[in-house]
């Protein structure tokens, strides 16, 4: 940039004798300074590592008890009543009919003594008594099956169904990471790009005649 304190027109001033003045002039001729700027752009840098996940899947359960069903047959009483007893109830058996017989004796050898005592009534007490063992009534009898109906006992207890029924599902675990953060922060630099100057010219010194 030129700065000028007068302008480039000669201003001129005629003497006499035909003779000219030139007015001297200065000339400046500056240059401003100028400065520069150098910017460096941050740099962000983010790294961010997935999660660790783990699934692990649990089965699920299904838990059936089926214990097996019962079936007793008890033939003990048909048995017996086919003449195959065992010692025990043989024994208990014999026992009871003797006893019985026992007291049936007991009771007819009452009734005979009480027959004999009675001389009251003046009757033959022993062709009596003898009489009624001689000819004894007729014994009395039935069909009956042996063995009997119902003799074979038969008791069935049906087992029952127990499930357990568990229900699974997934386990999860997650391990998170924390970002990996790398920052450099930018700058600007101011730098001088152009140096200022200052030209100072002088125009105009010499004086011109002309004759």
């Amino acid at each position: 940039m030129a700065l000028h304190l007068s302008d480039k027109t000669k201003d001129q001033t005629r003497l006499e004798g035909g003779e000219f003045l030139q007015i001297p002039q200065i000339r400046l001729q500056q240059t401003y300074a100028q400065i520069g700027l150098r910017s460096t752009q941050p740099v962000q840098e983010i790294q961010q590592a997935p999660a660790d996940l783990s699934i692990k899947q649990v089965p699920s359960t299904l838990t059936i008890e089926h214990p097996p069903s019962s079936l007793e047959i008890d033939q003990e009483q048909a048995w017996n009543e086919l003449g195959f007893k065992n010692l025990n109830v043989l024994t208990a058996d014999t026992a009871e009919f003797s006893k019985q017989e026992g007291i049936e004796a007991i009771a007819q050898a009452a009734q005979e003594g009480d027959q004999m005592a009675a001389i009251e009534h003046k009757s033959d007490a022993i062709a009596s008594i003898a009489t009624e063992k001689g000819n004894p009534a007729p014994a009395d009898f039935n069909i009956a099956f042996i063995p009997s109906y119902g003799s074979v006992h038969i008791n069935f207890t049906p087992s029952e169904v127990h499930i357990d029924w568990k229900k699974g599902g997934a386990e999860i675990e997650s391990t998170q990471h924390k970002p990996i953060h790398d920052y450099t922060p930018g700058k600007t630099e101011v730098y001088l790009r152009q140096m200022q100057q200052l030209q100072i010219d002088f125009v105009g010194l010499n004086v011109n005649n002309k004759g």
